[in-house]
């Protein structure tokens, strides 16, 4: 009777790792955990250099970002305000990126902000997000963090926002 017990035991721990631990995440994917937390599946934290001084939308001092900080839980930005500062996140669901690609925001192929944009990919998005350019070269907007992600996580990022509607 022991050694059945001690048999289901190992089937169960066995069971429990093959499975990831038995830790349910509250993100449907890694992109999803990226974008809300900063973290990558190993539960790292993915670090960056520049960015806010501050928080971004949720106003917290020193917090840790992330993209949600400043582009919030839908990925539509705002302009949000922290003491004497102002800053104006863009949308960045790959809806409103595709949009800029094929209309352009103005006629001039402008977006909101009045910067021009060429076609995202996975290599423009890495060119934005990791070095901090727009499509074209130009440079971003000092706000924006520049994340050291690898290229997993950076690709799982991007399918994330793909499917933000």
């Amino acid at each position: 009777m022991k050694a059945v017990r001690v048999l289901v035991l190992v089937i169960a721990t066995l069971l429990l790792v093959a499975c990831g631990g038995g830790v349910i995440s509250p993100y449907q994917s890694n992109g999803e955990r990226i974008y809300f937390t900063a973290t990558d599946e190993q539960g790292e934290r993915i670090t960056y250099t520049g960015g806010p001084t501050y928080g971004g939308m949720m106003g917290m001092m020193n917090a840790p970002l992330a993209c949600a900080s400043c582009h919030g839980a839908d990925g539509r930005g705002g302009v949000h305000r922290m003491h004497m500062l102002v800053m104006d996140a863009p949308d960045i669901r790959w809806s409103a990126l595709a949009a800029e690609e094929e209309h352009g925001a103005e006629s001039e192929g402008e977006d909101e902000h009045g910067e021009s944009h060429a076609q995202y990919d996975l290599e423009t998005f890495r060119l934005a997000v990791v070095e901090g350019k727009h499509p074209n070269g130009e440079r971003l907007n000092s706000d924006m963090p520049r994340w050291n992600l690898s290229d997993d996580d950076l690709a799982d990022l991007m399918e994330y926002l793909k499917s933000l509607p």
